[in-house]
């Protein structure tokens, strides 16, 4: 993974060696959601509103050596000045990007349909355990160039030299602090991309961590933190469907190992311009396997948990104002057997 790195780094500094910048373009874009939210079976519980916004500056302009540069940061989170941020030189030979918790390469939502957004990923009173992304930390990433391959395939390659750093840092703090790591302290990630023709888009990727030093893995147990998804969109016309499947399982040193097998199904019917209804179905079924054997067992104890979640959605589009309304059923919420959760949400969005 040290080969990776330096590789990235040494294409980097070799498309900025004595490449003065000429002046370059400042846009400012974002949105602003608001929602009204009634959580749980009793219709009366949990009711609330949200206001979320989302700020996005960015600068780009050119080398004189004919590289590219682009510049973002964006403001989302309201605790925090300054969140996500990328730097993005272009070159001949593709782009190499350096990354604060941006740039995910994750395909889970590969089927990409919704008429509000992918279903779990527009609202969900639960989390979905779908596998790493390099989004989540600081990462150096690898673009190859676009149309370089046939049926529009695409190649990103992601490395995270420290999963410790989870949140944005400024350029002169190096600082780390040096602790166990029982979920890896670096993680490599690659995603491909393709459209073989008019209506169909594949997507997939792969990760993985390294370098472990939780207290069973220094005693010689443990396993390495893996993550993979795969998944397919088609729109023909007004009707657009989508499938993703993948497999999670985190890294570990302890007895237990817990694997994920998740299955997104999504569809999506768009009226005109301006309606649009879908349907999803998500379904993530964790595994969990004891390292110890029950008496009498042929093999370990392995205790099997499905959660599903059935979300419905309508949305109304007029100019740059999209009125939204959401209803979800779960079962099985949060990986608890027997625990059923309901959401319904109304919203008003706005993008600028």
């Amino acid at each position: 993974m040290k080969n990776i790195s330096k590789l990235l780094v040494g294409i980097l500094f070799s498309a900025l060696a004595t490449a003065p910048t000429y002046a370059g373009e400042l846009t400012v874009s974002g949105g602003a959601t608001a929602t009204y939210t009634t959580n749980g079976n009793d219709a009366s519980a949990g009711k609330n509103v949200g206001v979320s916004n989302e700020l996005d500056f960015s600068a780009s302009g050119e080398l004189d050596n004919g590289y590219t540069w682009n510049y973002q940061v964006q403001l989302d989170n309201a605790t925090a000045n300054n969140d996500d941020t990328r730097l993005e030189i272009g070159t001949d030979y593709g782009t190499i990007g350096l990354y604060a918790t941006e740039g995910g390469l994750s395909k889970e939502l590969a089927h990409g349909a919704g008429a509000m957004g992918p279903g779990f990923d527009y609202v969900s009173p639960s989390t979905f355990e779908t596998g790493y992304d390099v989004d989540g930390y600081s990462n150096i990433q690898y673009h190859l160039p676009a149309d370089l391959l046939p049926f529009g395939l695409g190649v990103k390659v992601g490395y995270v030299p420290n999963m410790r750093s989870s949140a944005q840092l400024s350029a002169k703090d190096s600082t780390e602090t040096i602790t166990n790591e029982n979920t890896g302290r670096s993680l490599t990630q690659i995603q491909l991309t393709a459209t073989p023709f008019d209506g169909l888009s594949i997507g997939g990727d792969a990760a993985e961590t390294s370098d472990e030093t939780g207290p069973a893995r220094l005693a010689g147990g443990g396993d390495s933190g893996v993550s993979a998804n795969l998944g397919a969109k088609y729109t023909m016309g007004q009707f657009t469907v989508g499938y993703t499947m993948g497999g999670y399982q985190p890294a570990v040193d302890t007895a237990v190992t817990t694997y994920y097998e998740n299955e997104f199904v999504g569809v999506q019917f768009d009226f005109n311009d301006a309606i649009s209804v879908s349907y999803n179905e998500d379904t993530s079924e964790r595994k969990q396997r004891a390292a110890t054997f029950a008496a009498g067992a042929a093999s370990p104890v392995q205790t099997v948990t499905s959660m599903e979640q059935k979300s419905y959605q309508l949305a109304y589009t007029t100019g740059g104002a999209t009125i939204g309304i959401a209803q979800v059923e779960m079962t099985n919420a949060d990986y608890t057997a027997g625990k059923e959760e309901e959401q319904s949400v109304v919203s008003l969005a706005i993008s600028f």
